[in-house]
């Protein structure tokens, strides 16, 4: 390229295509510092989720054996969908195993059942081990269970919900108008014992009354309609659905009697 100067002379401009690779340079320190800003804060979601893909990708326990807790301090049990399946099952032989050894500790086999739903661990109690009849008053008998139940909680983080459920047969007493109310007082009891006395994180904590909504037998049989009234503890893995699902009840004496 060249520019006339006068009459009989010209002018050559240097290079320029070192403009392109300037331009890219600029590009690549601009996409660095982006990738630096981004990352200037660590989310340790993000970190529990990497390392929990990497242990399943490599079939190692990312737990603490020792603590029993997640990798990371303070860690949320939030994990990518594919990988889930792999925790839940990590995390319900870790309960398993601890429930087993305490109950057989206390001499209370077969009274607490620990299953997994598909995005769910469910630590189960029929209510009459738990309750009176009609009442949302805690026997002073089934507190060493809940103290059970509160260790296990306590050795994951996830989210924690305490389901009511009673069977259909109708309820209207003085202090509870219907089932729905029963059902919600039994959950919340239940849940302020984890919370107050038991040392289960409260912000992680939430109640939900279900009445008769969710069974898990038929409510034609009395045998059936006991297996439904029942007080669930719920390990939630996102995403996670509303209700309880279908899994067998505790074996333990007691769990088919009483009613409402």
């Amino acid at each position: 390229m060249s520019r006339r100067r006068g009459r009989g002379h010209t002018e050559e401009h240097p290079d320029e295509r070192w403009v392109i690779s300037y331009a890219d340079l600029v590009t690549l320190l601009l996409g660095f510092f982006i990738i630096l800003y981004a990352t200037a804060d660590a989310n340790e979601v993000k970190f529990e989720a990497l390392a929990r893909g990497l242990a399943d990708a490599f079939n190692v326990d990312v737990k603490n054996a020792e603590a029993g807790g997640s990798i990371l301090d303070g860690g949320t049990g939030i994990v990518p969908e594919r990988n889930l399946a792999g925790t839940v099952d990590i995390d319900l032989e870790q309960i398993r195993r601890l429930v087993d050894e305490r109950t057989r500790e206390a001499g209370l086999q077969g009274q607490i059942l620990v299953t997994r739903d598909e995005d769910r661990i469910v630590i189960r109690l029929a209510d009459n081990l738990v309750f009176p009849s009609a009442s949302a008053d805690i026997r002073e008998e089934a507190k060493p269970l809940l103290a059970i139940v509160a260790e296990a909680v306590n050795s994951t983080p996830n989210e924690v919900r305490v389901e009511g459920h009673t069977d259909n047969i109708p309820l209207a007493t003085q202090k509870y108008a219907s089932n729905w109310e029963l059902s919600s007082s039994r959950a919340t009891a239940v849940l302020r014992y984890l919370t107050e006395d038991l040392g289960v994180d409260p912000a992680r904590t939430f109640a939900a009354g279900y009445g008769e909504h969710r069974p898990i037998a038929d409510n034609l049989t009395p045998e059936g309609r006991a297996l439904n009234r029942r007080a669930d503890i719920v390990l939630l893995y996102p995403p996670s659905r509303i209700g309880g699902g279908d899994v067998a009840e505790p074996t333990g004496a007691g769990a088919a009697d009483g009613v409402e």
